[in-house]
């Protein structure tokens, strides 16, 4: 997820503010699910995984219904006040604490709930806040559907509520291994919260049902850090921690098959690079991914601008890794944030952007005629098959029609961030059909006339532009180091002094002046100025 001026400006005020501020309620719609508000939950309703009648096609169906692409699911919420003020008075730390859950007749008690992902951690927000439960925190056989963990996204910012499922429909058809993805109209304890995209989670469970029986090695990344562009840096397993978080059992033990796919990407033979890369990469399904990723603008990638929200697994029983793309909230929009030019300078025929950012994993496929050629055969295939304007068009008609009442309740700004121009659902809708006209017509002529790879562009960035990079990643830091010190007991205090003078010099364009004011904080705190994050906050 992008930083842009506005989200951090809401950061720094929260940073600087008193913890605590009650969430904002909303008119509650016409219910269009009766039954499922009003029936009570069915006798013997699973309560724990153990349950075996609930196991097997009768899970997998309900699976199935739970993330069906033309439903909009109800999920009602309960969480007691006293424990509603924790979650708050917690931010910008994110703290389970006990909640119920429903959907239509299966009803779980002693759920665990808590927010969810970077943007909904500051505690002055005004938007809605993503909500995560987790189904096993306090007991471990406790599933939903044989589900551990469901996850309910704002879609505020970026436009995700038509980006992510359709992105994930897309690859989803092309047989491509991804999550699953739908909306869901969200009720907290009676109060409609709005709509939510209703995101499966890709952990143990995601592996379970659509990877292999036997769990293996699973790493996320996140906020990015060191090798996380799949850049080798050594064969010690720790140089590559900060950027890849291990989120199974075996992806902790056995860190070295992560460096062993990293070391492999950078000394494979220029002599069959394809051969090679496919021995140990489901390679066919990775350049579907870029295809699709590029098509999209989905640039907030390792095969984009960013090298940030993705896993990596690996089957031990095969010794074959998967690339999982995640967080498809950014995509069809022509200049993201004033500064990103997706349609410019990502070139349908050339998939690595003209941004100048290293990726070698991308830079081998480009290197190789065979295998480009390869991906351009590719890519034109799935771009007349999906990014047809008027299919495509229709697509979205049909996913903003499935939730447009809905919408019209929900009590939060209808706007998205990455194009300050829309500033309704129509808008959004209309500009993302503006952004696939444009796109599949450069697309085609690029792939039919691929002419030199692009020159590498460096833009500077306009007035409103989001902040440089380095000092987000500044910004990070003190995030992460004033959690720290809040966790012992510290007086943050003085941080959030000196931290409510940064503000006011970005909004005046003063980013040098800024990231001095920072260095100073960062020095307070026990930082290394000048020094991305060392661990990064978790996003999800």
């Amino acid at each position: 997820m992008r930083i842009t001026s506005r989200s951090l400006c809401v950061f720094l005020i929260a940073l600087c503010s008193q913890i605590g501020l009650a969430e904002q309620s909303g008119k509650m719609p016409e219910n269009r699910d009766t039954q499922a508000e009003n029936s009570k939950p069915e006798a013997g309703s699973p309560r724990r995984d153990s349950q075996r009648s609930r196991r097997g096609q009768s899970a997998a169906t309900g699976r199935d219904d739970f993330y069906r692409g033309d439903e909009v699911q109800s999920i009602y919420l309960r969480v007691s006040e006293a424990d509603m003020h924790r979650m708050l008075g917690a931010l910008p730390e994110r703290i389970y604490v006990p909640a119920s859950f429903r959907w239509r007749g299966f009803a779980l008690e002693n759920v665990a709930i808590r927010f969810k992902g970077n943007s909904s951690s500051h505690p002055n927000q005004q938007h809605k806040r993503s909500f995560l439960i987790k189904f096993n925190e306090y007991d471990d056989d406790l599933r939903f559907l044989g589900l551990r963990r469901v996850s309910f996204d704002n879609g505020v910012q970026f436009g995700s509520l038509f980006s992510e499922p359709i992105i994930t429909e897309m690859l989803r058809d092309q047989g491509v291994k991804t999550h699953r993805c739908n909306y869901a109209r969200l009720f907290l304890n009676e109060e409609y919260k709005g709509v939510y995209t209703n995101v499966e989670r890709i952990d143990e469970s995601f592996i379970g049902h659509h990877l292999y029986d036997s769990p293996g090695a699973l790493f996320k990344v996140d906020l990015g850090g060191p090798g996380a562009n799949l850049q080798f840096l050594g064969d010690d397993p720790s140089a590559y921690k900060r950027a890849f978080e291990a989120k199974t059992k075996l992806a902790k033990q056995a860190p070295e098959r992560l460096v062993e796919l990293i070391r492999l990407i950078h000394q494979t033979s220029t002599s069959d690079v394809e051969a090679s890369l496919a021995s140990k990469l489901e390679l066919d399904d990775f350049l579907s991914v870029t295809a699709v990723m590029l098509l999209s603008g989905a640039f907030d990638q390792l095969t984009g601008w960013n090298p940030h929200n993705y896993y990596l697994y690996h089957d031990p029983d095969h010794d074959r890794w998967r690339y999982l793309p995640w967080d498809l909230d950014v995509g069809f929009c022509e200049i993201a944030f004033g500064d990103i030019h997706v349609l410019a300078d990502w070139n349908a025929a050339w998939p690595l952007p003209a941004s100048g950012a290293s990726n070698p994993l991308l830079e081998r496929i480009i290197a190789d005629p065979k295998l480009l050629q390869k991906y351009r055969r590719l890519a034109r295939v799935i771009l007349d098959k999906y990014f047809e304007p008027d299919k495509l068009c229709d697509s979205f008609d049909s996913k903003y029609e499935l939730i447009k009442s809905d919408l019209q309740a929900d009590p939060f700004p209808h706007r998205r961030v990455t194009n300050p121009g829309d500033q309704s659902y129509d808008d959004i809708v209309e500009s993302m059909k503006g952004f696939v006209r444009k796109r599949y017509t450069s697309a085609r002529q690029q792939l039919e006339n691929p002419g030199q790879r692009p020159k590498i562009v460096r833009r500077r960035p306009h007035a409103g532009a989001g902040p440089p990079r380095q000092l987000v990643m500044k910004i990070q830091r003190v995030q992460q180091l004033a959690r720290q010190m809040v966790r012992s007991g510290k007086d943050v205090s003085p941080i959030q002094k000196r931290m409510q003078r940064v503000g006011p010099l970005l909004q005046q364009g003063k980013s040098l002046e800024a990231e001095k004011v920072i260095d100073e904080v960062l020095k307070l705190a026990g930082g290394e100025a000048g020094k991305p994050p060392r661990e990064p906050p978790r996003g999800e």
